[in-house]
């Protein structure tokens, strides 16, 4: 009789050592995780041609540091506009794994926050208005437009002879700042080279941002205002 329960309780010790392996083994192969999710998906490329997520897992978003995320999250609703902010389990899934799947098995847990995104509002061909103190200004008889495009922070426009074309650097919903700008190299009068220097020197200048029945007003980071766009499309 003694060693009969000596032998159940060795089985015993052994049953509980095996569910707590299996349950730490399947620890190991779960965490979770907190997601930043853009406003816009993009163009990447994974098996083929598709668009992205965007996403960052800083505490806060930082300005431009968005990576391509190539997997599905089961259980997100994303409504493009809106950035979000979600908590996700993530799974190590058992081989074998098909050779264009992922590894990992992505479950939306919570929706920490959403909320839409303000800086979509500048995309889309704006006319100049004003340029300092020009009004209207024209080059080669043609009004002068710029073009911005929020998601993929592109800037391209017609500065009064040649078309000029960049990256937004920095984008929140009060500042703005452009990078370096291209130009095409068409030779033009002097009076459409010295507009087309004030606006590329004005784009240089500027740091903030507001938009106003239907106007985008950039300013620099005083407030002095550079330009005063209206609304094309």
């Amino acid at each position: 009789m003694k060693r009969l329960l000596i032998f159940s309780f060795g089985i015993f010790l052994i049953t509980i050592y095996s569910c707590k392996s299996t349950k730490l083994s399947e620890n190991q192969n779960t965490e979770e995780k907190v997601f930043w999710i853009n406003s816009t998906k993009l163009p990447c490329q994974g098996v083929g041609p598709m668009t992205c997520l965007q996403i960052q897992e800083s505490p806060e978003i930082e300005d431009g540091k968005w990576n391509n995320f190539y997997s599905n999250i089961e259980g997100f609703e994303y409504k493009p506009g809106n950035i979000y902010r979600i908590k996700v389990r993530v799974e190590q899934l058992p081989p074998p794994i098909p050779a264009d799947a992922s590894s990992l098995r992505y479950t939306l847990i919570e929706v920490i926050s959403e909320k839409p995104d303000l800086t979509l509002s500048i995309t889309g061909i704006w006319k100049v208005e004003s340029l300092g103190e020009i009004q209207n200004p024209k080059g080669m008889g043609k009004a002068l437009t710029i073009e911005l495009n929020a998601a993929e922070r592109g800037v391209l426009g017609f500065s009064g002879c040649n078309t000029i074309r960049g990256f937004i650097s920095k984008l929140t919903e009060t500042e703005i700042e452009f990078g370096n700008l291209l130009s095409t190299m068409m030779a033009c009068s002097q009076t459409e080279m010295i507009l087309e220097r004030g606006v590329t020197q004005a784009l240089e200048k500027v740091k903030k941002y507001k938009i106003e029945n239907n106007r985008l007003y950039l300013n620099t980071s005083d407030g002095t205002r550079l330009m005063i766009l209206r609304k094309a499309d």
